[in-house]
């Protein structure tokens, strides 16, 4: 049965799941079949003209891939009808190479592998896009005062760019990951029935030499309960989906009606409510949340799967396809919707600075304090009647601090030193410095120099 395309449709990249079709399945093994084939008879261990007259034979048009599909539940994989409808179409005299030296598990974790390698080339291409969004958002809100919170209340102050530059740090960790995997860790599969190999493969090098045609990593052994290949590919997304998850969470709260601070980009048609004309919901956000929360399932079948027992598993091989293959189509999914998010973000300085002002006396009062040390019996009544009063009326401090400084007739003398100590950028710490440890981070990987080290 196929998941409804109105249930599943909207969280996964519709390229990448098409690219994980039956019909690609299919493809992918014959592929890897073939490879074989050709690499055994280049180095003289089946007789010429094997590779070319089964090549000819084996069209992916002339598969039965319905039947495949309704006879995969007698073997328990999609390889056994495969490789049993592939000898229907071979000639007599071909039919013992094909498969030779190979078992289901061979043919099944390679073409998984072959299908995946060219997704995580699609989302290691969308994070850099991600990463120069960010940093654009760096650049413009470096200095963009705004509430640091924690626990979910107001703390002091940061900058909306190293808010970005956080969410920028957390991605350039998950593109290292990923294109660590693009580049070495997708593995050929190829055991036997038993994993030991066979002898003649070995001593010409064939995995090796199968392993290059297809683009994938040679292994140091054959990995069939080894799943530390599959886990390192299941923690690299479920990684970039804690990444993302920590990205939108901020966003859909910065968002709130009550906030105001941020909006998701202006799409015709998107945010909609069925019944409140008026509403404009954060529906990017809610689509990579869902797609993070997805991913997290998966994680866990593949990670209570990761111990296998003897030479081929009961259950738990089984098991780490769906979360393989949907897991990175949701987070293909995800990472492109957060590159539309991000590229498109409306960012509100003056509903952040008004926001941060409401609560501005925690971090002020100890500056006024030292700076009018001279007024301090006039000032600090002031000072005290203005914190109660702009929590009382929800009023910003500053704004009501001066106000009552101008109705006293107190001289504001030293204006600049005065204008410092009601900046929040005097409390934000390194702030800057870290938008521009980001910034250049961010430029060595566009620029192909390197990944920024944590």
């Amino acid at each position: 049965m196929k998941i409804n395309r109105l249930i599943n449709q909207p969280f996964v990249h519709s390229d990448v799941a098409n690219s994980f079709s039956d019909r690609a399945f299919v493809q992918a093994m014959l592929d890897f079949e073939l490879t074989v084939l050709e690499v055994r008879e280049k180095n003289q261990l089946i007789p010429k003209n094997i590779f070319q007259q089964s090549w000819q034979a084996l069209a992916l048009e002339l598969f039965d891939i319905d039947a495949i599909g309704k006879q995969t539940y007698l073997g328990g994989n999609a390889a056994i009808p495969f490789v049993t409808q592939a000898k229907s179409l071979l000639p007599a005299n071909i039919k013992p190479f094909f498969h030779q030296t190979l078992t289901s598990q061979d043919v099944i974790d390679t073409a998984l592998m072959m299908m995946l390698k060219p997704s995580f080339r699609h989302i290691h291409q969308d994070l850099i896009e991600v990463l120069k969004a960010c940093e654009v958002l760096i650049q413009t809100h470096r200095a963009t005062p705004m509430a640091g919170r924690t626990l979910m209340q107001q703390a002091l102050p940061i900058t909306f760019g190293t808010k970005v530059s956080q969410w920028a740090a957390s991605l350039i960790t998950i593109i290292s990951k990923v294109a660590q995997l693009e580049q070495s860790g997708f593995y050929l599969q190829w055991g036997g029935p038993v994993g030991v190999s066979n002898e003649e493969n070995e001593h010409h090098n064939l995995p090796q030499q199968v392993a290059e045609s297809l683009g994938l990593s040679a292994p140091l052994l054959p990995w069939h309960t080894n799943r530390q290949p599959i886990y390192a590919i299941a923690s690299t997304l479920d990684a970039c989906a804690g990444a993302l998850e920590n990205i939108v969470e901020d966003i859909a709260l910065m968002s709130q009606s009550e906030l105001g601070e941020v909006a998701e980009p202006s799409i015709e048609g998107m945010g909609g409510s069925s019944s409140m004309p008026h509403k404009r919901n954060p529906v990017l956000c809610a689509l990579i949340k869902t797609a993070t929360l997805r991913m997290h399932g998966h994680m866990s079948v593949i990670s209570n799967s990761t111990a296998q027992p003897f030479e081929r598993a009961l259950g738990q091989w089984h098991a780490s396809w769906v979360p393989l293959t949907e897991g990175t189509a949701l987070m293909a999914g995800a990472v492109s919707y957060l590159k539309t998010l991000l590229q498109g973000l409306q960012v509100y300085p003056e509903r952040m600075a008004a926001n941060l002002d409401l609560n501005s006396d925690a971090y002020l009062i100890k500056g006024l304090e030292k700076h009018f040390e001279a007024d301090k019996d006039k000032i600090y009544p002031l000072i005290n009647q203005a914190s109660q009063q702009a929590h009382n009326q929800h009023q910003g401090f500053t704004t009501t601090f001066l106000a009552l400084l101008s109705e006293q007739s107190i001289g504001l003398s030293n204006h600049d030193e005065l204008k410092t100590v009601l900046s929040p950028l005097t409390y934000c710490g390194a702030a800057q410095r870290q938008c521009q440890t980001i910034l250049q981070a961010i430029e060595d990987i566009t620029s192909g120099i390197g990944f920024y080290k944590q």
